[in-house]
C-alpha cells in the first residue's frame, strides 16, 4: 500500500466533492472545495492517496501563528487503517512551526473526536446549534 500525501488540484475536486457528498450531511459545495485550490497563500489543501486514489482529504488555512484545519475526511472504503491519524500527523507535522491548531467537529461525531483526542487535540469550546440541522460543534485545540 504506497502512501502519498500532496497539494490538492482543481482536478482532483470531482472525486472529493463526491466523496464530501457521501460522508457528510453538511458537505462542502462543488464551488467551495474547488476554491481550495485557488492558489491563496493561506490555503493549503491535501490529499492523501494510496496506490494512486484519493483515500482522504484535508482542507487547512494558515494565518500567522494559527492553524485551521477547516475540513477533514478519510472516504468510507479506506477507514480503519490507520489513515485518518496519518493525515491529522502530517498536518500537524507540515505547520509545527504554528503555535495552535484548530478544528470544529460534530458533537455526535465519536469516532472523530476520539481521532482527534488520541492526535493531542482538546475540547476548546462548544459552538452551540453550529450545523444546519442544529447540532452543536466542539471547537477543538491543540498547542502545537
Amino acid at each position: 500500500m504506497k502512501t502519498r500525501f500532496r497539494e490538492m488540484m482543481a482536478e482532483d475536486v470531482p472525486t472529493v466533492a463526491a466523496q464530501e457528498n457521501e460522508i457528510f450531511k453538511d458537505a462542502w459545495a462543488y464551488e467551495q472545495l474547488l476554491s481550495e485550490t485557488d492558489g491563496q497563500k493561506h490555503k493549503f489543501p491535501i490529499v492523501l492517496e494510496i496506490d494512486g486514489r484519493i483515500a482522504g482529504y484535508a482542507c487547512v488555512w494558515a494565518f500567522i501563528d494559527e492553524v485551521h484545519i477547516n475540513n477533514f475526511a478519510i472516504a468510507p472504503i479506506f477507514r480503519q487503517k490507520g489513515l485518518g491519524m496519518k493525515l491529522i500527523r502530517f498536518i500537524l507535522g507540515r505547520f509545527a512551526a504554528y503555535k495552535n491548531a484548530y478544528l470544529e467537529v460534530r458533537k455526535s461525531n465519536k469516532a472523530a473526536i476520539n481521532l482527534y483526542e488520541k492526535a493531542g487535540f482538546k475540547t476548546f469550546f462548544i459552538r452551540q446549534k453550529y450545523y444546519s440541522d442544529g447540532e452543536d460543534a466542539l471547537v477543538m485545540q491543540k498547542k502545537l
